[in-house]
């Protein structure tokens, strides 16, 4: 009896560990990375009118070369009002919408507006989170434009600059001031510094996956580059 015991128990272990082995291996989750890419929009006379800060964040699938040539999932943070219409001085919130890449380089387009990037720079998944939330929160409804916010943020209203800024709260609130345009961007960058991998890197794969392409400048920055949407 106690030999048919010990048999027993030792062919139970082997058939457990065939079952183990014989089933299916949960695949395995790919590596992901981040990228985030600041832009401004700024015509020559510098009017407020004509100019726009905005930002796109992407998530690719693999790190490093492996991500090159894998799905990449969009997000674009490009708050104007719903007209199109950018009003300095008007008195109450708006309703605003949020564009998309292609539709905000089209509004730069319309009003003779050079559009600079800073970036793309590899960023923490925590920024992108961010960012894909503030995307939909924006999408919603919640949230109206003006152009000077100051007495509306974060709750109840927001301008371009501060719709990406506001990503990042936890040292207090941005003031762009007066900044706009290039002088705003650049502002939205340094306060998001913090959230990139390496800054003094950048990633022209991805703006290529973007369908963009540079065009040499001479601004202040020489981190800022003219960009084009390619044809």
């Amino acid at each position: 009896m106690r030999f048919a015991r010990i048999f027993v128990r030792f062919w139970m272990s082997i058939t457990a560990l065939l079952v183990v082995a014989s089933a299916p291996s949960r695949a395995q989750e790919p590596d992901e990375s981040y990228y985030m890419t600041i832009f401004s929009a700024q015509a020559n006379s510098r009017d407020p009118r004509r100019t726009h800060s905005f930002a796109t964040f992407v998530k690719a699938a693999g790190t490093g070369d492996s991500a090159k040539d894998n799905p990449i999932e969009i997000h674009t943070i490009s708050w104007m009002p719903q007209s199109l219409d950018i009003v300095i001085l008007r008195r109450q919130p708006e309703p605003g919408v949020n564009l998309d890449l292609a539709s905000s380089l089209r509004w730069a387009e319309s009003r003779n507006s050079r559009v600079s990037m800073w970036g793309p720079y590899q960023i923490n998944k925590e920024l992108y989170d961010r960012a894909v939330e503030q995307e939909a929160r924006l999408n919603s409804g919640q949230v109206l434009y003006k152009a000077l916010d100051r007495r509306f943020r974060p709750g109840i209203a927001s301008n371009c600059i501060h719709a990406v800024t506001d990503l990042d709260t936890e040292n207090g609130l941005l003031h762009s001031g007066q900044g706009r345009g290039d002088a705003a961007s650049r502002q939205v960058a340094q306060h998001l510094n913090r959230w990139i991998i390496n800054p003094g890197q950048t990633h022209a794969w991805v703006a290529s996956r973007l369908g963009l392409t540079d065009e040499t400048v001479s601004p202040p920055d020489v981190e800022q580059r003219s960009i084009v949407a390619s044809r």
